[in-house]
Formats: C-alpha cells, structure tokens, sequence
C-alpha cells in the first residue's frame, strides 16, 4: 500500500465517522423514547372491563383453570353415569367393568396413540374426550412407556395416574 492510499482510507474514515455523529446529534433521543412509552402506555390501558366487553362480543367466557378441571371432572362423571344406565344389551357386548387388561405403551407413542389404543381395547368409549383431558389437564408430557395393568370402567383420572407412575 502506498502513502497516498492510506491517506485517502484515513479521511474515508474521518468522513464517515462525521456523517455518523451529524446524523446522531439532529435525530432526537425524544423520539426513541416516545415510541417505548407509547407501547408501555398502551399494555397498560387494557383493562378488565375492555377484556370483559372484547369476550362478550365474541359470545366468550373466561374460567380459571381450577374450574376448567372441575367442569372436566364432571363431564367425566357424566359420561361415567350415563354409561351405567344403558341397557343390559349394550353392557353384554361390551367387555365387563373391571375386566383387568395388560396395556402396552411404546416409546415415541403420542397421546393420540395411546388413546385409540385405549378405545380399541375398550378401557375408554372415546379417545377424543381421552386425549382432550390429558393435554388440557397437562399430562401430555408425563405419560411413560412401559407395561400397565388397566381395567375396564376405569376414570380418565385414575387411567391418567397409572400411565404417568
């Protein structure tokens, strides 16, 4: 390199870095500082009466999540009921209540699997509300391969209790 070209990358340089403070002295630091004030401002104007009326409008509601399971358990306890009052016909075509299955969960099963499974083996009349009720109620994740002893007429719960030991 050459005296001359250094020189002329030396004043590129000073040049450059000029624009830059010009540039950084006349925009306004207020600016910046207005638009996170503005968004903080925003976050805060949502109130409960604006979350209420949003959920009314989209003919919503809002349950906490100790309710949510309470309303899980008793649909449980619905659909448990109303199985024990069918008619003797449909009782003797299904397995007995209380019949003792060996169930065999695989690794890399999802819970989607293993409720088909359940159904097919008639430990559940529905995977749908099964596997509804395990994620909703955070048991996704814990369910564990391995052999279990279920029996027939078993509780989402208590099937739930045995797959996650």
């Amino acid at each position: 390199m050459t005296k001359k070209s250094i020189q002329t990358f030396a004043a590129g340089m000073i040049l450059a870095t000029g624009v830059l403070a010009i540039v950084f002295f006349l925009t306004g630091k207020d600016e910046a500082a207005a638009d996170t004030t503005t968004k903080e401002t925003l976050a805060a104007k949502v109130t409960d009466t604006d979350v209420k009326n949003y959920l009314d409008s989209k003919k919503e509601v809002s349950i906490s999540r100790e309710t949510y399971q309470q309303l899980l358990d008793y649909k449980e306890k619905a659909l448990k009921t109303n199985e024990d009052g069918d008619s003797k016909d449909k009782q003797t075509t299904e397995k007995p209540k209380g019949k003792s299955i060996k169930f065999v969960i695989k690794n890399g099963m999802s819970t989607s699997d293993v409720s088909d499974m359940l159904e097919k083996d008639g430990i559940i009349n529905s995977s749908k509300d099964f596997n509804d009720y395990v994620v909703d109620a955070g048991y996704h994740k814990e369910i564990r391969a391995g052999k279990f002893n279920l029996k027939t007429g078993m509780t989402f719960k208590q099937i739930v209790k045995a797959l996650t030991k």
